[in-house]
């Protein structure tokens, strides 16, 4: 899907930019041709080894920042899906961000590829952790809200301790919530993410990462052993109003050295998992995590899952997306610094295939 009007030595991609809960997502709609593999996850697997440079271009100047994460819209390949996602960011290819759907729908919508009706309408994502289902509110012709059933989460270990230079003993547990998290109860060791500063959360999570086992990981009953963990959730203490509820405190570090300006979908879900797993929370509670930027995010506890032969939960998680912009994005071949065959055969146009993005 080159674009013709673009020279020879450059590449065209059509983008959308949105954010969902503080976090911008930028989604590639057209310039990517079919990618190699048969299903959603040997896709993610091909751009990871083969092709990585798409990724480093969208998380680093001149193009994009750290902060920002790139998601491309692909076929699905199970049947039960009405299309597919691939994340990418800073912290690699995780296998599923909350956020990141949901821009990914708002995308959807303001390319006109999906219905803005006033009544609900429901999608199912494929993206490399699995199904998820989204359902989806418009009003004046624009995505609302996205309420989707994440991938279920649970607590991958128990409680461990490890000395971090500066902190001491720092007890953390590893955490599944569609990616893979180190979580930290970051009020218990006075780095709470209500009160610190950004910049004390960086150093603390940095600080934190130089400690880990890089062979620390967890393994998935039916995805295997992930790779290890790029993120960071500290959580703070539960608050409880009248009126608002509940509301946890979250910080999510990406590394190297982000913290989301979100509390992120799938810090939400590792939240509420490890919040049951510990019984502090009963199945039908809703939970408004809320990011040191004051952007929230509403999870709600269904009730348990059955993942293989581990018991984890099922959550729901609901945000307001909003698109931002609608870009064309041109990469000079010549000014990359990854000249892989890989990366080049994202933009070939088929033999035979005329089509214009």
């Amino acid at each position: 899907m080159v674009r013709s009007e673009a020279p020879a030595s450059r590449i065209s991609l059509d983008v959308v930019e949105a954010q969902a809960g503080g976090d911008v997502g930028r989604v590639i709609m057209d310039g990517v041709t079919d990618l190699p593999g048969n299903t959603v996850v040997g896709r993610a697997e091909f751009l990871q080894h083969e092709a990585d440079g798409l990724r480093r271009c969208f998380v680093s100047p001149p193009h994009g920042r750290p902060s920002h994460c790139l998601n491309l819209i692909v076929p699905p390949s199970d049947a039960r899906a009405d299309t597919g996602l691939i994340i990418m960011g800073t912290m690699g290819y995780p296998g599923f961000s909350g956020s990141n759907a949901m821009c990914a729908v708002a995308a959807l919508a303001e390319a006109g590829r999906l219905p803005t009706t006033e009544a609900e309408q429901r999608l199912v994502l494929e993206t490399p952790a699995g199904l998820s289902t989204l359902d989806i509110g418009c009003r004046n012709a624009r995505v609302e809200t996205v309420t989707y059933e994440a991938v279920p989460g649970f607590v991958a270990t128990g409680e461990h301790r490890l000395e971090v230079e500066g902190w001491g003993s720092v007890p953390l547990e590893l955490v599944y919530g569609g990616t893979s998290y180190v979580m930290v109860r970051g009020a218990e060791m006075g780095i709470d993410p209500a009160t610190a500063s950004i910049e004390a959360l960086q150093r603390f999570c940095a600080a934190l990462f130089a400690s880990l086992d890089p062979a620390w990981c967890i393994h998935h009953p039916l995805l295997g052993d992930l790779p290890p963990p790029s993120m960071i959730l500290l959580a703070g203490a539960p608050e409880r109003s009248p009126i608002k509820g509940m509301s946890v405190p979250l910080a999510v570090y990406m590394h190297p050295g982000v913290i989301c300006r979100g509390p992120t979908g799938t810090g939400t879900t590792a939240l509420l998992a490890h919040l049951m797993k510990r019984g502090e929370l009963p199945p039908g509670t809703t939970v408004r995590t809320v990011s040191p930027f004051g952007n929230v995010f509403e999870g709600t506890l269904l009730g348990s899952a059955r993942i293989g032969d581990v018991t984890g939960v099922r959550t729901s998680i609901r945000g307001h997306p909003r698109v931002l912009a609608r870009s064309q994005v041109f990469l000079d071949e010549e000014a990359l610094s990854c000249e892989a065959q890989g990366f080049r055969r994202l933009f070939e146009t088929p033999p035979g295939d005329e089509r214009v993005g």
